[in-house]
């Protein structure tokens, strides 16, 4: 089985990846803030116009790793395009684990991910601005929230995943209070 780490043996695009079986690498950022002693998450707004999840919750930014470029890259290059995040700040997020799962996409095929995550605490009066078009707004939640938005079909399917494991990495989700705590953490973490 490959792994992330080899080199790759030829380059296509990334909508043939299902056809072919091919795994697909991304990341995506948690960008949060404290307001008034409590952590808030920046949520996205997919853009109407996109042709996957029109219209959907989706995380401060994120996308595909490209060949030729590494996570950091990606991670520099979406917070700049999708929330005009500059270097200098987005240079700060932190590496937290990676989110992996297997689905059957709409049209037919089965695509397996693995998402690299990413946390980033900006400045109380930073506000993400549209960039490249694939965001329309963003809205600043506390994470009672969060928590009740990716309970629905509000949110991009994998987002909602990368938003859950925030919550659950900052105690909003406890296994004393979710009976099916352990079910969520391995849910997130399915081998490829």
């Amino acid at each position: 089985m490959s792994q992330f780490c080899d080199p790759p043996l030829l380059s296509l695009e990334r909508a043939a990846t299902t056809l072919l079986g091919v795994r697909r690498y991304g990341m995506h950022l948690n960008g949060y803030t404290r307001q008034e002693g409590q952590l808030c998450l920046w949520v996205g707004r997919r853009a109407q116009d996109k042709p996957t999840y029109p219209g959907r919750l989706d995380n401060m930014a994120a996308g595909g790793i490209a060949v030729g470029l590494g996570v950091t890259q990606t991670l520099l290059k979406e917070c700049e395009e999708e929330a005009c995040i500059p270097p200098s700040l987005a240079a700060q997020a932190r590496a937290v684990g990676t989110i992996s799962y297997t689905y059957e996409e709409a049209q037919g095929g089965i695509c397996s991910e693995c998402l690299f995550v990413f946390d980033l605490e900006v400045p109380v009066d930073f506000v993400p601005q549209v960039g490249d078009g694939e965001v329309q707004e963003f809205y600043l939640w506390p994470l009672d929230k969060v928590k009740e938005a990716i309970g629905t079909a509000d949110f991009k399917p994998n987002c909602a995943m990368v938003a859950l494991d925030f919550l659950i990495r900052h105690g909003q989700i406890h296994p004393d209070q979710e009976p099916r705590y352990a079910e969520m953490v391995q849910g997130l973490h399915r081998s490829l």
